[in-house]
């Protein structure tokens, strides 16, 4: 991640795929722990990783989330002022993220004066558009705050599962949205008393003036966004202010009666991301990216097909596009999928509204919740602490990565496996398999590939050949459609392809034969140039080592174009480097290991005889 000063950040181009990806800003009163990482931050890395490598025009814009009760709440138990709470969470932030090597263009935050006017200026367009309107609400009221309480400073039980867990305005069990009067048996979640309800007065953002556009929209991205589009229909308007929060970004204060109320923090913060991209520009150059006078990028997956950059019915044409692309938790599609678009879309012109939401649902410890105060799970500030690289960890997330309709499950003994039978066992030992047979150099087959002494190794080699092809366009498609644990499947598919091929042709081979034998290796280390660039998205910094080893600069291009003929990318006579310089990237590890964090990360009550438990394992792995 590196400022404006440091880097000329890219601006949109005609004619090319000008493609915005953000990730979901986390709260900043905690460390990420690994279900926020591969929640929203380390998802969105892959895809702009990604399409930066097929030479797509990117900008990805990240940041912290900094105000509303969360940052309060924490700011109280630790005894300082939410300012201070926020400067030291940032940076926390900011460094796990770096450690993970998250190639942000943009990272910033919502505290800041960029922010506080670009959301008035929003909010004034809106009124100015009639899409605000003042309404008396009942809100609730606690006698012992002798104030409001509203979101996370509410609990009590969700109108719509019955789960005794949710919050004023959403339930973390089933993620619907509702309005805080819904809430069944709420309580203080400061006092513990039942707060009664009183008037009050709020600013509401009309919905039922384009319901039709936000379901329409909704209809084309998928499930996700159609089933919180129906919740439209319910809801002619949404409140997007709050009482008695002192940490928010105010209303303006020419409105009567809003003195010392302050914006929805779940509505404000969504305008993060344009201040966020803002603060990191120069001037009013953001608008280039967040408000072109260009209609918003339609959906599509054909890098050739002009629809990428289709303007929308009654928008005038134009040579620049922008999509969005946004990655979010499950139980954030409702903000991004609805209310979002919902304040972006009705302004002329329009503002560059999400195309695109990537959603997961969650990563679970060890069956059960990260939490930090308890000390369970593997937070990122101190994934560091296991000796381990960032790419394990992004190897191993990515490959779990929830993206179905199920939860996935984080635990030491799955990660050690994964590594060791996956990564190791599979991968690494495709790079060996081809970089101890060469010696130095890619031998000359490419004149004998059809001649007689090919006849069965020849004829299994085109045939893999094919394959190959149509396994890089399944990636490519898993990738742009945000399937990046199948991509990464496809990548372990071709992996094991390739080493059963080379097993198979050696077998037959017997390595006697010199013509056949080169005609082997050829496609050996063609594989592994593939392979590499495939995981390139995944684990960058392996990557780096890697393509040093096989003596290629990074590419850029259409992946999928890389072996349509007899000739692979990487030609006869090349020189490459040898298996003793990357042997250390695909080390094992010790199964034992897996105890030991366990035991490290599993809670205070686990930790009992835990540096008995390390001794041992430390001992078993010098026998």
């Amino acid at each position: 991640m590196v400022s404006k000063q440091e880097k000329v950040l890219p601006l949109p181009k005609p004619g090319e795929r000008n493609i915005l990806v953000t990730s979901a800003l986390p709260y900043v009163n905690n460390v990420p722990h690994l279900g926020n990482i591969i929640g929203s931050v380390l998802s969105a890395d892959v895809f702009a990783r990604f399409w930066r490598g097929r030479g797509g025009n990117v900008l990805f814009v990240g940041g912290t989330d900094e105000f509303g009760t969360t940052t309060s709440l924490r700011a109280r138990e630790e005894g300082v002022a939410p300012q201070e709470l926020c400067d030291k969470y940032h940076k926390i932030h900011k460094d796990v993220y770096e450690w993970f090597n998250i190639s942000f263009d943009i990272f910033g935050r919502t505290t800041n004066d960029r922010h506080t006017e670009i959301t008035h200026d929003i909010f004034k367009e809106l009124w100015g558009e009639g899409l605000i309107e003042i309404r008396d609400s009942e809100q609730l009221w606690c006698e012992e705050c002798k104030g409001f309480v509203f979101d996370r400073l509410v609990e009590g039980t969700c109108p719509e599962c019955g789960s005794e867990e949710a919050r004023g305005d959403q339930c973390g069990e089933c993620d619907w949205v509702f309005d805080i009067t819904e809430l069944v048996e709420p309580k203080c979640k400061i006092h513990g008393g039942r707060p009664a309800l009183r008037p009050s007065k709020h600013l509401f953002l009309k919905l039922d003036n384009h319901g039709p556009l936000l379901e329409n929209q909704a209809k084309e991205q998928g499930e996700d966004w159609l089933v919180n589009a129906k919740e439209i229909n319910g809801n002619s308007s949404i409140c997007i202010t709050r009482d008695g929060l002192d940490w928010g970004t105010p209303v303006p204060g020419r409105l009567a009666g809003f003195d010392g109320k302050v914006f929805y923090p779940w509505w404000d913060a969504l305008l993060g991301y344009i201040s966020i991209t803002a603060s990191g520009m120069e001037g009013e150059s953001w608008r280039a990216w967040w408000r072109p006078s260009t209609p918003i990028a339609m959906k599509s997956h054909d890098d050739n097909d002009s629809s990428f950059y289709k303007p929308g019915d009654n928008t005038p044409k134009s040579d620049v596009g922008v999509r969005l692309s946004q990655f979010l938790g499950a139980d954030n599609i409702f903000f991004h999928g609805i209310l979002f678009p919902a304040t972006l879309l009705p302004l002329d012109p329009p503002y560059t509204a999400p195309r695109h939401i990537a959603s997961t649902r969650f990563l679970t410890y060890q069956g059960g919740r990260f939490s930090k105060s308890l000390g369970v799970g593997v937070f990122g500030d101190n994934a560091q602490q296991t000796g381990l690289s960032a790419d394990v960890f992004r190897f191993f997330l990515l490959q779990s990565r929830p993206e179905g309709m199920e939860d996935t499950d984080f635990t030491w003994d799955r990660l050690v496996e994964v590594h060791n039978e996956l990564f190791v066992g599979k991968i690494g030992k495709l790079v060996h398999k081809v970089l101890t047979d060469l010696n130095g150099v890619v031998p000359h087959s490419h004149d004998h590939i059809n001649g007689p002494l090919l006849s069965s190794v020849g004829q299994t080699i085109k045939r893999f050949k094919g394959g190959v092809h149509k396994l890089l366009v399944q990636y490519v498609t898993q990738l742009k459609n945000s399937e990046l644990r199948g991509g990464l499947m496809t990548t372990l598919e071709l992996t094991c392809g390739g080493i059963a091929l080379l097993d198979l042709v050696s077998n037959r081979v017997m390595l006697t034969d010199t013509c056949e034998r080169q005609a082997v290796l050829e496609v050996g280390i063609n594989l592994v140039y593939l392979v590499v660039r495939m995981l390139e998205p995944y684990i960058p910094k392996t990557v780096e080592s890697l393509y040093e080893v096989l003596g290629v600069e990074r590419p850029t291009g259409r992946l999928e174009k890389d072996w349509l003929g007899d000739q692979g990318p990487i030609e006869p006579g090349h020189e490459v480097g040898k298996w003793e310089e990357v042997e250390a990237l695909f080390e094992r590890i010790w199964p034992e290991k897996a105890k030991m964090w366990e035991l490290k990360f599993g809670g205070k009550k686990k930790r009992k005889g835990e540096v008995l438990v390390c001794e041992e394992a430390k001992r078993r792995q010098k026998n």
